[in-house]
């Protein structure tokens, strides 16, 4: 396994391209939930500073009431992103199809994964069994009580053994056609 690449975010290289942030739930209103919108934050100080280009926003959708990406999009826009810097994923169930969705549907070699803390390693891990070149930021976070962030280091425990499974056993993802990214439309110059 390649050295984990993790930058805070002011020390973070210009890399272009996109910054993929992963979904982390959403309220009933439709809002971000603090731990998501520490990622939002987060990866929005990299594109202001221009170490990215665009966002890829990948989440859940698994019912009309329930949309990560959708609530990520309209957080971004009100922070004065323009739309087409936005790329919604919404086949992102998990840290997996994410990643896989991102190199294989949206073209890309390299990304910026702004994620948690405690999650961090496990995507960057993920991310070096596919192949896709990626450098970690963790996202800021609001102090949350140590019994929620306790709860959030056992979950990522359990996930962490599936991660090594995944890498070993890798399951089939939802992944459809390349779909057009701001890379297309205005690449580079």
């Amino acid at each position: 396994m390649h050295h984990l690449q993790i930058y805070p975010v002011d020390q973070m290289p210009v890399v272009g391209g996109p910054v993929l942030v992963l979904g982390a739930g959403v309220y009933g209103d439709g809002e971000p939930t603090s731990i998501l919108e520490g990622r939002l934050r987060t990866a929005h100080e990299l594109y202001r500073t221009g170490k990215v280009r665009w966002f890829l926003v990948s989440g859940d959708n698994r019912h009309p009431t329930y949309n990560e990406p959708q609530a990520m999009r309209r957080w971004l826009v009100r922070q004065g992103v323009p739309a087409t810097r936005i790329v919604s994923d919404y086949a992102g169930l998990r840290t997996w199809d994410s990643l896989r969705r991102a190199q294989v549907v949206f073209g890309q070699r390299q990304a910026v994964i702004v994620t948690s803390d405690f999650h961090l390693p496990r995507a960057l891990y993920l991310a070096d069994q596919i192949g896709l070149q990626a450098w970690g930021v963790p996202a800021r976070t609001d102090d949350r009580p140590w019994e929620s962030r306790l709860r959030f280091w056992g979950r990522e425990y359990v996930a962490r053994h599936l991660a090594l499974w995944n890498a070993w056993f890798p399951p089939d993802a939802r992944l459809g056609p390349r779909e057009p990214t701001p890379d297309d439309w205005d690449p580079e110059p």
